[in-house]
């Protein structure tokens, strides 16, 4: 990443101060969560799903198009990796607490920082941490009572652990083999293309805000609050559209917003 995107990313985060510390780097966090919606629409739309970073950008930063984490983790991780830090790019599989068996569809990053590694996840959508979470078996607050962990499994494999009310999901697992793009590129395109993938067949668009989590599910729209969850019924195209644009920052065309609409949330 070049300065002048540098410069661009972090004018549109409203980013002032240099950015040191892992505080620094949790802040970040919060406001890329907070301006650029996780989503699976472009997938929908049977657009192709460039990785190449200026494409990124401009889908992410730019159109505010959203995207799923092999845009958001491979931007935030050019971003941090441009502002000097030490960070390396992994797969995991993404187990929503489930026992099986699914292919390494996930992409995230991991941090180099004062001796300390951390994983960063910007791009798994509504269960995406606020903070990066430090490599070892305890566990850290994050946003709305939601903390987080990872934890060692056998085989030098690890999980990344979702605490709330003092339930444990596993979110995904992983192991820390060396990756190439040539990965990446390959799980974009089952991701984006495969008639089983997730992504494929399901409209998510989610932003994580200060106080709240905002999902879109198919039908279903949620807020997620402290101590609270809503499910707010979707009663037209102009209500689907209102909420795309105005609550999860997402600018698509109305053509675009209704072939989404029509097929799967109508």
């Amino acid at each position: 990443m070049n300065q002048n995107l540098l410069d661009i990313y972090l004018n549109t985060l409203n980013i002032t101060n240099e950015i040191k510390t892992i505080d620094d780097i949790n802040q970040l966090i919060k406001e890329h969560e907070k301006n650029f919606a996780f989503s699976s629409m472009k997938v929908l739309l049977k657009e192709d799903i460039s990785l190449e970073l200026e494409d990124i950008f401009e889908n992410i930063v730019i159109k505010k198009r959203g995207g799923y984490c092999f845009e958001q983790n491979k931007l935030f991780y050019e971003v941090l990796k441009a502002l000097g830090f030490d960070v390396q790019f992994y797969l995991a599989r993404v187990v929503n607490n489930l026992d099986v068996e699914v292919p390494q569809t996930h992409r995230f990053t991991v941090l180099n920082f004062e001796n300390q590694r951390y994983l960063i996840d910007v791009g798994i959508g509504f269960r995406s941490p606020s903070i990066a979470v430090k490599f070892i078996d305890e566990v850290y607050y994050s946003h709305l009572e939601y903390s987080y962990k990872t934890t060692k499994l056998e085989d030098e494999k690890y999980a990344m652990q979702i605490i709330k009310n003092d339930e444990v999901f596993t979110a995904t697992n992983f192991d820390l083999k060396k990756c190439y793009e040539a990965d990446f590129e390959m799980g974009n395109f089952y991701s984006s293309k495969h008639p089983c993938a997730a992504f494929v067949n399901n409209l998510v668009v989610s932003l994580i805000v200060e106080d709240e989590i905002r999902s879109l599910r198919n039908k279903d729209y949620i807020i997620i609050k402290e101590n609270k969850e809503e499910t707010i019924k979707i009663e037209d195209f102009n209500h689907f559209y209102k909420i795309l644009k105005e609550d999860l920052n997402s600018n698509f065309t109305e053509d675009e917003a209704k072939k989404v609409y029509e097929k799967y949330v109508k």
